[in-house]
């Protein structure tokens, strides 16, 4: 089993980085700001019951102990959810790009009239 060590910042950042690309890849990114928004209080409960956990699960997961003490400090949570809305407004805007985009290149394009044989 690992012994712990202070997390760096820069671990921290890295830590928090990998969760929401992660989250983001599957799409839940709305769903997991609002469960960490309801479960921010708990969270170093929650964290106490995966260090509980880390003989079994870290067998599986090397880094499932990190996490749980990532998870001991609300800050971090709040670190997270910050990131996770920032993730999401960057898919936002990348979405308007490419409807902006879309809808430009549609533009260029010559309108045609009945079933396509006429131009207008």
């Amino acid at each position: 089993m690992m012994q712990y060590t202070e997390m760096t910042e820069e671990r921290r950042n890295q830590l928090i980085e990998n969760i929401a690309q992660k989250v983001a890849q599957y799409g839940m990114i709305t769903p997991a700001i609002f469960f960490l928004e309801m479960n921010k209080p708990l969270s170093y409960i929650g964290s106490q019951a995966m260090h509980f956990f880390s003989p079994i699960v870290s067998v599986l997961f090397a880094s499932f102990e990190e996490y749980a003490y990532f998870f001991e400090d609300r800050q971090n949570v709040e670190r997270l959810i910050a990131r996770l809305e920032q993730v999401s407004s960057e898919q936002d805007e990348k979405a308007r790009a490419a409807r902006e985009a879309a809808k430009a290149a549609q533009q260029g394009k010559p309108k045609k009239g009945l079933f396509g044989l006429f131009k207008r």
